[in-house]
């Protein structure tokens, strides 16, 4: 489970703008002004949507607390009493966005998506809540339901548009003068591998375990920054089911290594794995003369 992606994309893609002009000033002079990594009026605009006039600094820190909140009933909390005093505010876009993320951990889709689709109807270019959508969209659709294709089609869209987003939005931010250049690629690889993981389990539910297998490798591979058991998980069942066993095997022992609720079923998993490995090589040993 990603857990509060918004929060860790805000940070880092704060400043965006500052970062992406021609700057005067030494380098110097720019580590003593460092981007600051609260809300306002820069931070709408440089996804895409005009900001209604400059918040107030009382807004902005009301904002920074309700991202910054990992109480998730708190947050949620925060967030009514933010849109009940400021119901016209620049900042809803990103206050959605993070209450459409703390639905999303409680497992509660529905609405995650409801504010999720409130944030996007803001900001139809804001990369985390796009990203949550599609995820919660994903992990919500029910098989046996009528909506379940497309509320699959929906997720793999909202993908789609967030891999678009993030390479804009990255390919203009440039390195970032607060943070060293080799950390600051390591984390915008890890954002880049959600939408893939999201689309990965899209396709790993469709049955297409070939282009599950393809975008859940590509997720793993960018992500170094913090490897998800989840996907390791996934990976390796597609794998499987597509009777790639041998890859099947690394993949779900990446995912016990991990650890959590997903590496443990991933070790049990790999009992019937191994147990298949074990069984094409005796028969390999048959066959020979």
């Amino acid at each position: 489970m990603r857990k509060h992606i918004a929060v860790v994309l805000l940070l880092l893609l704060a400043g965006v703008e500052a970062w992406s002009q021609p700057q005067a000033q030494s380098d110097q002079q720019r580590q003593e002004k460092k981007p600051s990594t609260q809300f306002g009026q820069q931070q709408s605009s440089q996804f895409g949507m005009p900001a209604a006039g400059p918040p107030t600094a009382e807004e902005k820190a009301a904002a920074q607390k309700i991202t910054e909140s990992t109480d998730l009933q708190e947050r949620l909390a925060l967030v009514e009493q933010f849109l009940a005093k400021w119901p016209q505010s620049g900042l809803r876009s990103d206050v959605y966005a993070a209450a459409s993320e703390a639905y999303r951990i409680q497992r509660n889709y529905d609405k995650a998506v409801e504010y999720g689709q409130l944030a996007l109807d803001l900001n139809p270019r804001h990369p985390s809540a796009l990203m949550t959508v599609a995820d919660s969209l994903a992990e919500g659709a029910v098989s046996v339901q009528p909506d379940y294709q497309e509320k699959l089609a929906r997720a793999e869209e909202y993908c789609r548009r967030a891999l678009e987003v993030l390479q804009e939005v990255f390919a203009k931010a440039g390195p970032r003068p607060d943070m060293p250049e080799e950390e600051y690629k390591v984390q915008q690889k890890y954002f880049e591998a959600q939408p893939h993981a999201t689309l990965g389990y899209i396709y790993l539910r469709q049955n297409d375990y070939p282009r599950a297998i393809e975008e859940l490798k590509v997720a793993t591979e960018l992500n170094q920054y913090r490897p998800d058991a989840m996907d390791f998980l996934r990976l390796g069942v597609a794998q499987f089911r597509a009777k790639q066993y041998a890859e099947a095997e690394a993949s779900l022992q990446r995912c016990v290594e991990i650890g959590g609720p997903a590496g443990e079923t991933a070790q049990r998993q790999l009992v019937s794995v191994r147990r298949l490995l074990q069984a094409q090589q005796q028969q390999g040993e048959e066959k020979k003369p």
